[in-house]
């Protein structure tokens, strides 16, 4: 190694000690909090609403972390309220995970986890998102675009997460949701701390086996995951706004259901039908039907209830010839059905 290699080396090292010294110089504590707080946020379950409205599902533990989250702040907060401001509801959509040549994966449109800004957006709240910028699990980009997108604060931290900012947040009285915690490897919402422990909210705790919903475990390495959380004062969208938002889907929608069904004659495996189809509709026809669109509403009860009996059908299973023939007939039956509802969409402008 020549000297003058050996002097490019120590001074990038210098270089890198130095930048990492002034991030953490410069991200030192400015917050204040109290050594320990806890809230007592209401316990809101997928699993629970979802059977309250005739289908028990899970799979939307990410959906109830945000109702929980808006109901602390709104306490006649629904959940299939919150699903409904997600504005994805009549939609359909599907892709080719593997390529043009693999199965399809079926679901509504946008129907990441991310959806769940959109929803609080709707509903009038800021969201606001922190992230590691090196460990995200592959949502980076998803998390990132849809909260500057909504006028939201996103935040990366790339060494040390900042649980001072969290600690301070949640002293201020505002829960977190979190994609994960030492507590529980899922969604769940943080409604407190104290020095060494986190208490948390887990939608779903029977799936884990536990008793309760509510629960405190050692703070260990402290919230690594996704962790959002929403303030008041963002502009809610109107009732009529959300409407024409879901009647923006529908002509698009109906070509791509006859598309897949298209796909799935011709061959195509199935990979994966999402029950949030089915649930997407189940919620349409409730939201129309407060907002007085019978026509409608009882158009999308009708779809859901064509959808059912897709809703049982998991992998491996998916994908055998009598499962696959099931998914044909009925969708084309709900093809056919929201076709019909394209007349009563008409006439809202």
């Amino acid at each position: 190694m020549t000297k003058k290699t050996k002097i490019y080396i120590i001074a990038s090292v210098s270089i890198i000690i130095l930048a990492v010294a002034s991030y953490l110089f410069l991200n030192k504590n400015n917050y204040s909090y109290p050594a320990e707080y806890k809230m007592n946020i209401t316990h809101v379950s997928d699993q629970d609403e979802t059977e309250k409205m005739g289908k028990k599902l899970g799979a939307n533990c990410y959906l109830a972390t945000a109702t929980m989250l808006l109901k602390h702040y709104d306490p006649s907060m629904e959940f299939w309220k919150v699903f409904a401001y997600e504005g994805t509801a009549v939609s359909f959509s599907y892709y080719w995970p593997n390529g043009a040549n693999g199965g399809t994966m079926a679901n509504l449109a946008d129907e990441s986890t991310d959806i769940l800004l959109t929803a609080a957006s709707n509903l009038g709240y800021t969201p606001h998102v922190r992230m590691n910028r090196f460990f995200n699990d592959g949502m980076s980009s998803w998390w990132s675009e849809k909260t500057k997108e909504l006028g939201g604060d996103f935040h990366y931290y790339y060494f040390n997460q900042p649980m001072d900012e969290y600690k301070s947040i949640i002293a201020s009285g505002v829960p977190l949701g979190t994609s994960g915690s030492p507590c529980h490897d899922d969604f769940n919402a943080i409604e407190g701390y104290s020095e060494k422990e986190l208490s948390v909210v887990i939608p779903d705790p029977q799936d884990r086996g536990l008793k309760s919903a509510k629960m405190s475990c050692p703070m260990g390495s402290g919230l690594t995951h996704t962790v959002f959380w929403f303030t008041p004062g963002g502009k809610k969208i109107s009732d009529k706004e959300l409407i024409l938002k879901m009647k923006g889907t529908v002509n698009e929608s109906l070509a791509v259901m006859e598309r897949y069904i298209k796909n799935l004659k011709e061959g195509a495996d199935v990979i994966e039908f999402s029950q949030k189809i089915y649930l997407g509709r189940k919620v349409a026809s409730m939201y129309l039907m407060e907002q007085g669109y019978p026509e409608l509403a009882n158009g999308y009860e009708k779809s859901a209830e064509l959808l059912l009996p897709l809703v049982d059908i998991y992998p491996p299973d998916i994908n055998k010839k009598e499962s696959k023939d099931l998914i044909i007939v009925q969708m084309q039956k709900v093809l056919e059905n929201e076709k019909g509802l394209v007349k009563y969409w008409d006439l809202i402008n």
